[in-house]
């Protein structure tokens, strides 16, 4: 969305630097970065004022506003530390603070009270313009993150954020390693729905969540692997998450003009879905236990024996059918963990997927030839 890649924009383009060993020039500082946003033909920056020291370069009430809806991110300084000249042109720096700062589109504003890069590049205005192979920051981190809106009255709020990018290496893969702790998702931003709803009979008063995400981006063979995308919830259970995707550009999905094409062309390779359970099964029994005047074992006997099969007869493939019954019927006995793995014979289009779930769901397991394991 908008929003998102403005965000991104914001830590990809806040930063900059120039200079030799007696002192970057403040004005060109700001001037190359001021060119490097402009450069990509979705957003402008602008500053109220800019100040030198030794290597240090400082922009004050700094605004970076997209070019097509109005988004802006703004932070009352940006300070550039450990500028250099970069070749073939440009400006390197060694760190970026962007305390304070702010970003809002269509209604929600994000919120953090202290931000810093590391290992920043600004590259030329050509190499942008000419989609140039540069790693823009080796590091980011953020801390005391809220977001809020008009639909969202309590904030979501996260303690941290962290993110690492691998180098840009040809003939292979760059790294991306992120890690999000302390997400607190109040229960009023799932109100009036139906999973709001479940979670309120389940006892839940707020989520508050780890996330960690393991992946890698080969720009040459288009491909993207999700080695683990982890989600940690206090008193319901780690979900993990790991695939492959190919066949696409994400510079071409965060591109307004190319995504329809980026997203026609994607491809699923693999994927699959583990849940380990941390208290969220036995809520859940336990909840349809108390509804119906029974026991757990009353509420597992009637989805193994009614519920289950019910739904499943609308799937075509018995094998999984009958796989995946075995399997849950394990799992409710002995919640530890269920894992769903989905393996085709060759990758499938994303487009294809997308409509046999909405329109034909009962043939994804002809599709996908998903397997089901509990307490693997």
């Amino acid at each position: 969305m908008t929003f998102v890649r403005s965000a991104a924009l914001g830590l990809l383009f806040l930063a900059a630097a120039p200079a030799a060993e007696a002192g970057p020039a403040p004005q060109a500082v700001a001037d190359m970065l001021a060119a490097a946003v402009a450069a990509t033909g979705q957003a402008t920056l602008t500053y109220a004022g800019v100040t030198g020291s030794g290597d240090t370069v400082t922009l004050s009430a700094v605004k970076l506003a997209s070019t097509d809806g109005g988004d802006v991110v703004s932070v009352p300084s940006l300070v550039v530390s450990g500028v250099a000249d970069r070749q073939p042109g440009g400006f390197t720096a060694s760190g970026i603070a962007f305390d304070g700062g702010s970003a809002t589109a269509r209604g929600e504003t994000a919120k953090w009270t202290t931000g810093s890069l590391a290992g920043v590049v600004i590259p030329t205005p050509d190499e942008i313009k000419g989609h140039g192979k540069f790693r823009p920051f080796k590091a980011v981190a953020m801390s005391a993150l809220a977001l809020s809106g008009t639909d969202i009255a309590t904030p979501v709020v996260a303690a941290s954020f962290a993110a690492n990018i691998g180098d840009v290496v040809d003939g292979a893969p760059s790294t991306i390693l992120v890690h999000v702790t302390g997400v607190k998702v109040p229960m009023e931003l799932a109100a009036n729905t139906l999973a709001g709803t479940l979670v309120g009979l389940l006892d839940y008063k707020t989520l508050l969540a780890d996330v960690t995400m393991d992946s890698a981006y080969d720009t040459a063979a288009h491909t993207a692997a999700i080695n683990a995308l982890t989600i940690d919830i206090a008193d319901v259970g780690k979900i993990t998450i790991a695939g492959k995707a190919s066949g696409f550009s994400v510079r071409a999905l965060a591109d307004s003009q190319h995504s329809a094409d980026a997203r026609a062309a994607a491809q699923l390779d693999a994927l699959s879905v583990r849940l380990d359970n941390a208290g969220f099964v036995e809520r859940l029994l336990d909840m349809q236990a108390k509804m119906l005047g029974g026991t757990r074992d009353d509420v597992r006997a009637q989805l193994v024996d009614g519920a289950l099969p019910f739904a499943l007869s609308f799937v075509d493939n018995a094998a999984f059918r009958d796989q995946f019954l075995a399997a849950v019927t394990v799992f409710l006995k002995d919640p530890h963990s269920l894992t769903i793995t989905f393996a085709p014979a060759k990758p499938v289009p994303l487009g294809q997927v997308m409509r046999a779930a909405a329109h034909r769901p009962g043939t994804l397991p002809d599709l996908l030839t998903p397997t089901v394991e509990a307490n693997n």
